[in-house]
Formats: structure tokens, C-alpha cells, sequence
């Protein structure tokens, strides 16, 4: 068996943020630390990265635990990880991460990719000398897909299409 990694405190905050004190899958409210624990999504305990990890009460993991060769309740997992992500960044950003991906570079207030960038999943590929405001912030940059953004992408099936909007 693998060792297990340990979950950063950044990770971790993430996890509770991102369910709002819920259960994701059975809607139970968290009530204390102990109710609650960090589900491995791939079962291996040695990849404690964001996309593998989902908070949940201890009854729903006691069931994952059980049932861990269905493939059908892996994909509904995987589903509502992929759900929680995307309502916990933001559309706008999401659909940051889905553009970098697909065009391998994208433009966009820097505000838009703030997470991604904390998340690792997009890097800074070009700042724009151009800025706004008292605060003298760049108005617009570039953002390439990392490895890491790759491999999200991969493990959560993030598959939706970008529209190429004509010129």
C-alpha cells in the first residue's frame, strides 16, 4: 500500500470552502471536523492533489470505501468533484481554464485566473505592459496551461467544448 500524503492546509481550506459545510452527496450538514473526512477519489492515498480530493461526510465515505470497484458511482464522484470546482472558481474562470487548455494559451483579466493560478492549473504566459486605474494593475494577460491543469483536466474528464468565436 502507499503511503499516504499529506493534505496541504491550502488543499484542505479549499475542501471545506468548496462545500460550503455540505455533503456533496448526501447533503448532510457539517457539524464538526469529525463528521467529515477527505475522500481519495482514486483511492490512492499517496495523490493528495485537489482534483483527487472531495470532502464528505463519514457515512457517504464508509459507503465509497464498500462499493470502490463501482465504476458508476467513480464517474458520479468524479461528476459532482468536477460540479463543486467549477461553482467554487466561477464560470468566467472555468471557462479561463477551458480556453488555455484548448488554444494551449488565452487572454483574460488577470482577476479571472487568480485561482487557476494559485491552483497551478494555468501559469502567467505573457503580462501586458498595458495598465488601468490608481492601482496601475495589468489590464490583460496571457495564461498557458500547465502539466498540472493538463492532468486536472484529465482526471476530472473535463471534456466540454470551447466555441471559437468568429473574427
Amino acid at each position: 500500500m502507499k503511503k499516504r500524503k499529506a493534505i496541504s492546509d491550502y488543499i484542505e481550506s479549499l475542501l471545506k470552502a468548496e462545500i460550503v459545510n455540505r455533503c456533496p452527496l448526501c447533503g448532510k450538514f457539517e457539524e464538526t471536523i469529525e463528521n467529515f473526512t477527505n475522500h481519495h477519489i482514486n483511492f490512492d492515498r499517496s495523490v493528495s492533489e485537489y482534483w483527487n480530493l472531495i470532502r464528505i461526510c463519514s457515512d457517504c465515505h464508509k459507503v465509497l470505501k464498500k462499493n470502490k470497484e463501482d465504476g458508476k458511482r467513480l464517474r458520479k464522484v468524479k461528476q459532482i468533484k468536477k460540479d463543486l470546482f467549477r461553482r467554487f472558481i466561477g464560470d468566467a474562470s472555468y471557462q479561463v481554464l477551458l480556453m488555455a487548455n484548448h488554444y494551449k494559451v488565452t487572454s483574460t483579466l488577470p482577476c479571472l485566473a487568480m485561482s487557476l493560478l494559485k491552483l497551478k492549473l494555468v501559469k502567467v504566459n505573457l503580462n501586458n505592459p498595458l495598465t488601468a486605474g490608481g492601482a496601475n494593475h495589468p489590464t490583460i494577460t496571457d495564461f498557458a496551461i500547465t502539466s498540472e491543469g493538463k492532468e486536472f483536466i484529465k482526471q476530472l474528464n473535463i471534456n466540454e467544448e470551447v466555441t471559437d468565436i468568429p473574427l
